[in-house]
């Protein structure tokens, strides 16, 4: 009797281990997989992908698109795409305009680059992965830093900002040669057809602003983020390379008006810069205004909040109210914010409380508005700053 019952727990013990092996093995196998997901991010201008399948026509790309191995994408003149690679963004591409990228492999990575530049932002690499970026002149590959590659067809300039990247020339038939350079932190090498490479110079101010930009966006995505405008760029676009700017639906008459300027009067947290938006709506007609900033189809259906900054200009006044309001292609979603005060005040708005909004895909619009018969002082100065969707935030 003890013997039938201990052989019968033996065969349920090897029973669940196998269980749980198996269940670990699918998990791993899930978890590969997803890590092998292209997506796209960001499509500005004129991108078009091809994929690999023999007669595939060239088509537009834009946020909806997920790459395969073998395809081809092609930037035109000021055009864009970045590229997420992975569920963490572990890893990201940024491709420039006037570039040509085809993604030969997915996981490990392999990219061919025969003429353009890219960005690349590699967080870890998983065991036995590696990225690879291939150009007429070079193989440029990392596990985690960050650099900038541009490919002629008879030289390649890589810069890196973060780490080092290693680089091999590449000879007859495209093989890689033996010898194996590095490029270190804040420097640039440029490798020329059948030359040694260059010695290391300083990478120029051009080139870290951009990265800077960028990689800060690639941080906001690891958190769960989409930044939209950090007011920075000290420029009329936001982050995300769309443009933004004050409006006024009766520009006729100028007792009206909304003016926006990027100030670093007043700093959310004491560094940077931040919005200043000067309005009046003190007019014996109906009058609203604002400011809007483009979200360039972006997808946020997989996040829950709309969050940013807001302050009050104590010395000039301003209102304690303003309307806001999300836009994609058919709709517009609209919100209240309330309570506004003199001092920084973190606004955290769920996406389903956007009013006439049930789509967030495909998103083109976020909007400040004044309005004479919302806003509760008709002339005043209001800051914003750190416009961004989230995932999860903590509800104030």
């Amino acid at each position: 009797m003890y013997k039938k019952i201990l052989i019968i727990a033996l065969l349920l013990f090897c029973l669940s281990t196998s269980l749980i092996i198996f269940a670990k093995y699918l998990l791993s196998k899930k978890e590969i997989a997803l890590d092998q997901t292209n997506r796209t991010f960001l499509v500005r201008g004129d991108v078009k992908i091809k994929s690999s399948a023999e007669g595939s026509p060239w088509r537009q790309m834009d946020t909806s698109t997920v790459l395969e191995k073998g395809d081809i994408v092609k930037t035109s003149g000021g055009s864009k795409a970045d590229i997420v690679i992975g569920v963490n963004t572990d890893k990201a591409v940024k491709i420039e305009e006037n570039s040509s990228v085809e993604f030969q492999s997915i996981n490990p990575a392999s990219l061919n680059c025969p003429g353009g530049k890219l960005l690349v932002a590699i967080k870890k690499l998983e065991p036995k992965s590696s990225f690879v970026v291939k150009t007429p002149t070079a193989i440029c590959g990392a596990r985690g830093t960050g650099w900038s590659q541009e490919a002629a067809p008879a030289k390649t300039s890589i810069c890196v900002f973060e780490s080092s990247v290693f680089v091999q020339g590449v000879g007859a038939g495209g093989k890689p040669k033996k010898e194996t350079y590095t490029v270190n932190e804040g420097t640039e090498r440029v490798l020329a057809k059948d030359r040694p490479i260059s010695e290391p110079l300083k990478i120029g101010e051009e080139d870290l602003r951009d990265w800077r930009s960028w990689s800060k966006n690639v941080e906001f995505l690891r958190d769960g983020k989409i930044l939209v405008n950090d007011f920075e760029r000290n420029e009329n676009f936001n982050n995300l390379d769309g443009v933004c700017g004050s409006w006024n639906v009766f520009y006729s008459d100028d007792t009206q008006y909304c003016k926006d300027e990027i100030t670093d009067a007043e700093r959310m947290n004491g560094e940077g810069c931040s919005l200043k938006l000067t309005y009046d709506v003190d007019t014996k007609f109906s009058s609203y205004n604002g400011f809007f900033t483009k979200l360039m189809d972006i997808d946020v259906s997989d996040y829950k909040y709309l969050v940013f900054y807001v302050k009050g200009d104590e010395k000039a006044g301003y209102t304690t109210r303003i309307n806001v309001e999300l836009k994609n292609r058919n709709q517009t979603g609209r919100a209240t914010v309330d309570d506004i005060n003199g001092e920084w005040k973190k606004v955290v708005i769920p996406l389903n409380k956007f009013v006439g909004m049930s789509n967030f895909k495909n998103m083109r619009e976020f909007v400040v508005v004044f309005s004479d018969i919302n806003v509760s002082r008709k002339e005043g100065v209001i800051y914003i700053d750190d416009i961004y969707f989230a995932k999860d935030e903590v509800l104030l």
